[in-house]
């Protein structure tokens, strides 16, 4: 990607800004809480999200996004979590979901925000994404409806306005 422009936060100043987004991420992603550091129910809003894309932008500096998906494995399963993220990054039966969240309660929803973040933190960087993490994006946001199932109130529907909004935005990048 010799000579492509990468968009990156501002450490010291606004992060999270239109000017600091590509273009095809400000134009493709309209919503409000893509760009609200505060909302857990959006890419970047939440501690594994934030992480992410603080760290994704990191590895595009040294990388340029190459090897993202093993890179995004590494990260995840450096959490310590009891399962390995990629064994487990395309589940999206219910029992087996449950059984997870039993067994590793944060686990679930640690590697879905993370996954989450990497898709929307590289269309945010590069304008695009890749075509393996778009999938793994698009699994972790249906997994994500399944698990909200299970609560109710106002956040669980604004949970699951938010990812049906981010699997329409996804699908918008190619």
């Amino acid at each position: 990607m010799p000579g492509k422009k990468f968009y990156y936060d501002d450490p010291e100043g606004d992060a999270l800004t239109k000017e600091t987004s590509h273009p095809k991420f400000v134009e493709n992603m309209i919503a409000g809480f893509y760009y609200d550091c505060t909302n857990d129910f959006s890419p970047f809003g939440n501690d594994d999200g934030a992480d992410l894309l603080f760290n994704l932008e990191e590895f595009y500096q040294e990388k340029k996004g190459k090897g993202i998906i093993k890179w995004l494995y590494k990260t995840i399963d450096e959490f310590g979590f009891k399962y390995a993220s990629e064994g487990c990054s395309k589940i999206l039966d219910e029992p087996t979901l449950k059984q997870l969240q039993d067994e590793d309660p944060h686990f679930i929803n640690c590697m879905d925000n993370t996954i989450i973040a990497a898709a929307f933190g590289q269309i945010k960087i590069s304008g695009q994404v890749d075509k393996d993490l778009k999938e793994l994006a698009k699994i972790a946001i249906q997994r994500q409806l399944i698990v909200n199932r299970q609560y109710e109130g106002d956040a669980t529907k604004e949970r699951s306005d938010n990812l049906n909004t981010m699997l329409i935005d996804l699908s918008k990048i190619e």
